[in-house]
């Protein structure tokens, strides 16, 4: 269920008046109350909104999109972040999003789908109003689709009858990961120990190119991974390590069944002893895809080479 406090809305306009008329009034509203404001759109969006705010734009923190919205893990962990500095205090936050849909490949936008419907779990009990917008003269019939999907509130309505449970549409986005290309990757087999894999990661990542300033943030995320195989899954496993044009792609398999909590994709409680280890992963790489099968569970890291 969703907790009561997180407002997760879509705004779905067909032109800068419509955009205007929608959030110029929820970021006044929000500054009259005290409350934070956080404005991640475009940068026609982002004037609009300065010229009509006048001297009160100063009162509201302005990013560009390209910066916030960099990775999902990334990005998620930033909302959070963003509301727990914030809230003390405070009635409520207030953000006005607007997510960067062109230029992504398939899985890159199955990953920020995952995302918006992810932010009704992770943030459920946080007080955060959040207006995601969308231009539907830019934007292609599936995004808008999707965005009423993944959204509680539509338009400014309580009732958005096209919202889905976030457990099944993140579900639907987990399809088959494509293969290792046959004689273009590395493998290694370990058992009981991360220490070889670190080993074997760092060489071959070097030997492929990725930056050296991204090699600490690779073997952070390839030590959770392969320590959890080891501790949590089958003890043993296999980790594969090659690139294509734009990510160096390092995977970890094992015959266990992963029980990550919901989507892997959730913040864990800060009392929690686990948990913690994939939610820091998800931060160190661009990408982090999931899949159990009966056979076994793969993770596959993405880093971005560029």
């Amino acid at each position: 269920m969703i907790g009561p406090a997180l407002r997760h809305q879509a705004l779905i306009y067909r032109d800068s008046q419509q955009f205007l008329a929608a959030v110029l009034p929820f970021i006044t509203e929000g500054l009259g109350r005290g409350e934070p404001v956080l404005a991640v759109t475009t940068e026609t969006n982002s004037g609009l909104l300065r010229q009509e705010l006048g001297k009160a734009a100063n009162d509201v923190q302005f990013v560009e999109p390209a910066r916030w919205y960099d990775a999902p893990g990334r990005t998620l962990a930033a909302c959070h972040r963003y509301v727990q500095e914030r809230r003390e205090g405070q009635e409520r936050v207030r953000v006005v999003g607007e997510p960067v849909w062109t230029g992504w490949t398939p899985l890159e936008t199955a990953g920020w789908r995952r995302f918006e419907a992810s932010l009704n779990v992770a943030l459920a009990t946080a007080p955060a109003w959040m207006i995601c917008s969308y231009d539907q003269r830019l934007l292609s019939p599936e995004v808008l689709a999707d965005a009423r999907r993944t959204h509680p509130l539509l338009n400014g309505t309580d009732n958005n009858a096209e919202y889905v449970d976030p457990r099944g549409f993140c579900a639907q986005w987990e399809t088959q990961l494509p293969p290792a290309p046959e004689g273009r990757y590395a493998a290694l087999d370990f058992d009981g120990d991360p220490a070889p894999v670190r080993r074997f990661v760092v060489a071959q990542a070097s030997r492929l190119g990725l930056p050296a300033e991204r090699l600490d943030d690779l073997i952070l995320a390839v030590n959770e991974v392969a320590t959890n195989a080891i501790r949590h899954g089958a003890g043993s496993g296999q980790v594969r390590v090659w690139r294509d044009q734009h990510y160096l792609m390092c995977e970890v398999f094992d015959a266990g069944q992963a029980t990550e909590g919901l989507f892997r994709l959730v913040p864990p409680n800060p009392d929690s002893e686990g948990g913690h280890g994939m939610w820091i992963t998800r931060q160190l790489c661009d990408m982090v895809e999931i899949r159990s099968r009966p056979d076994g569970t793969t993770v596959r890291l993405y880093l971005r080479l560029h």
